[in-house]
């Protein structure tokens, strides 16, 4: 299985792939992770971390569904980290192409939300999405998801984003968005946490949460027992 772990220019996408590898590893699921962002980031904090889950392997080339995916073991969870989606479309393309689940890291602010939907440049992140689907043997985009990151307790803009991306926007014409009800909180001990282990609670239960709720819509097959 393939995760494609997406995001326009915001914060967190990584530190969202690295913890649900995490999260994925306690629940007993043999994880493999990918780095298909030039910056290289994902590779550093595994070479960094004393308990990073996994190996990494560099990723970042437009060629990743004829050179990267053929070599993948399948009967693992195999996690890739892309860059910036509308910089970077080259890359997204090809792992859009062979992905099976894509899960798009989202700040619900108003910033994030226009790169997402209507970025000033590059290509939008739906686009990409619809447009695998020319390339795929199903003839359909892979399943694709919205993670809200970095989310205020008790602050009105993540409901207000949810429903936005839900609902095509404030006038329905946009592209609608499957929004995770799991929603990443704003704390420090997850902001903080490329580069260093996940012994701490707080970088744990959003995350064990995200795994639960993605095996719940049959994203993720049931643990073995």
């Amino acid at each position: 299985m393939l995760i494609a772990s997406l995001k326009p220019r915001t914060m967190g996408g990584t530190t969202n792939t690295g913890l649900l590898a995490y999260a994925l590893a306690r629940a007993g699921r043999p994880v493999t992770c990918y780095d298909a962002d030039e910056s290289l980031q994902l590779t550093a904090w595994a070479r960094d971390a004393s308990d990073f889950p996994c190996r990494v392997h560099e990723a970042d080339t437009p060629a990743f569904a004829e050179t990267i995916y053929p070599a993948m073991d399948h009967s693992r969870i195999n996690l890739v980290d892309a860059g910036h989606a509308e910089n970077h479309p080259d890359i997204v393309d090809s792992v859009l192409e062979v992905a099976d689940l894509a899960i798009v890291t989202l700040s619900p602010t108003t910033a994030d939300y226009d790169r997402l939907t209507r970025p000033e440049r590059g290509t939008p992140l739906a686009k990409l999405v619809r447009r695998s689907a020319a390339l795929r043997p199903s003839g359909q985009p892979p399943a694709t998801v919205v993670l809200l990151n970095r989310c205020q307790a008790g602050a009105a803009s993540p409901k207000k984003y949810a429903d936005l991306l839900a609902n095509g926007g404030k006038n329905g014409t946009d592209p609608a968005w499957t929004v995770l009800s799991t929603r990443i909180p704003r704390r420090e001990a997850i902001a903080s946490a490329v580069g260093f282990p996940c012994d701490k609670p707080e970088r744990k239960a959003p995350y064990d949460a995200l795994v639960t709720e993605l095996v719940h819509l049959g994203h993720l097959p049931e643990a073995q027992r």
